[in-house]
């Protein structure tokens, strides 16, 4: 099995949050695959994984999926660093394996409001822990293959149904979770990778592809007295809404970000998303993820959160992006998105390269007098409707002196 498809773990350096020590990646609560099973501090939920299994999981299910499972259980050992038979033999490795697996099921059919699994959870779990068990389930270092949940769902719930728990990474929208591929050739490692694939996945509608980093310095090249004339400083929302920059929701892929310049007015395409409390959570994970693949030109997350974090400063960038339709959030203000995003960690690297081109264009297009002087005219002097309708009401009183002065000198005969 090749090294980027294997669980690794997250570094040292990684691991604690530069603004406030907090450890992001150990699990609270309870432990998905080997890394932290046996956690002094996780055992409770032990049990309580053996009561999901007994409440939801038949005798026939389970002996059907020790029997598929133990046909792979060496590929299944490989997808992590340093899980030798010493630690966990071939059965110890296929029972955690199941347990882990029909919680998980489990944890998301609540988080998919399945009313049996929600009044169980209400009973077993209650209603504090669930959160911190949700939150549990998409550390980069608490993951278990997505073979292993695809098998025991397919036995549990027939195939073909795997799509329906996916939701639970794409905001219960059915459709776009479809763009994952469930086929074991192409199926995500785990459900953090699922996830991952989710957000940087190209779509048919997608704008331009951005940049590899053998592309960027190509392009770099043959592009760099433009990018010393336009020093591509970072600039917010409100900013490039005073110089004249319209905003317009592009896809759902991360990478769909382009820009046009017009005559008078410029339009920013950005990528939809939606913010809720476990966002920066998410985003740190995912992070991580990148960086362990081996193809780490193509840091999409990374340099997409840069670019995010360059574009939203205060609420008021992020209200103009509500309401365009490409922020949405279920958190209680416009300043909580502000705090999530400058929350997110990316340790040290900030950069944005794969939108470079895109940041050139904008930065040629704000230093161009000629496009952006009517937009910042009105913005400047005209910024309130009021204002704007006195000038209207003046130029029409204006008109109607001019008339009357002419006509008085020059009165039909």
């Amino acid at each position: 099995m090749e090294d980027v498809r294997r669980m690794h773990r997250v570094p040292k350096l990684v691991r604690f949050n530069k603004h406030n020590k907090e450890d992001c990646y150990t699990p609270k609560m309870v432990s998905f695959g080997p890394y932290y099973h046996g956690a002094p501090e996780l055992r409770m939920a032990e049990e309580l994984k053996r009561q999901v299994r007994r409440d939801f999981v038949s005798s026939r299910c389970t002996e059907l999926f020790y029997d598929k499972i133990s046909q792979v259980i060496d590929q299944i050992r490989n997808c992590y660093v340093g899980v030798s038979t010493d630690a966990y033999d071939d059965r110890a490795l296929a029972e955690m394996m199941l347990l882990d697996a029909s919680f998980a099921i489990y944890i998301m059919e609540v988080n998919l409001e399945d009313i049996e699994k929600c009044e169980h959870s209400r009973q077993y779990l209650g209603i504090a822990a669930t959160p911190v068990v949700t939150e549990d389930l998409i550390l980069f270092e608490n993951q278990i293959p997505l073979r292993v949940i695809k098998l025991l769902c397919d036995l549990m719930h027939g195939e073909h149904t795997f799509y329906k728990f996916l939701r639970f990474f794409a905001f219960k929208n059915i459709r776009l979770i479809t763009r994952i591929p469930v086929e074991d050739e192409g199926l995500p490692l785990h459900l953090l990778d699922a996830s991952y694939q989710l957000l940087v996945k190209e779509v048919d509608n997608a704008g331009e592809e951005p940049f590899d980093r053998y592309q960027w310095w190509q392009w770099r090249r043959g592009n760099l007295n433009e990018s010393r004339e336009y020093n591509r400083q970072s600039r917010s929302v409100t900013n490039l809404k005073a110089k004249g920059i319209h905003f317009k929701p592009s896809s759902y892929c991360l990478k769909d970000i382009k820009f046009k310049s017009y005559i008078f007015f410029g339009q920013l395409q950005l990528p939809v998303l939606f913010f809720h409390a476990n966002s920066k959570l998410i985003f740190m994970q995912l992070i991580a993820h990148e960086m362990s693949l081996k193809n780490e030109y193509k840091y999409t997350v990374l340099c997409y959160i840069n670019f995010m974090q360059s574009l939203i400063v205060k609420s008021e960038d992020v209200k103009e992006l509500r309401e365009k339709k490409i922020l949405f959030s279920n958190l209680d203000s416009d300043e909580r998105i502000v705090e999530v995003i400058k929350g997110i960690d990316t340790h040290g690297r900030e950069t944005d390269f794969i939108f470079d081109e895109v940041k050139t264009k904008i930065e040629k297009h704000c230093s161009s007098k000629g496009k952006t002087w009517f937009a910042e005219l009105i913005h400047t002097h005209f910024h309130s409707p009021w204002t704007f309708t006195a000038l209207l009401a003046a130029i029409f009183l204006l008109c109607l002196t001019f008339l009357q002065t002419y006509y008085t000198m020059n009165p039909r005969k």
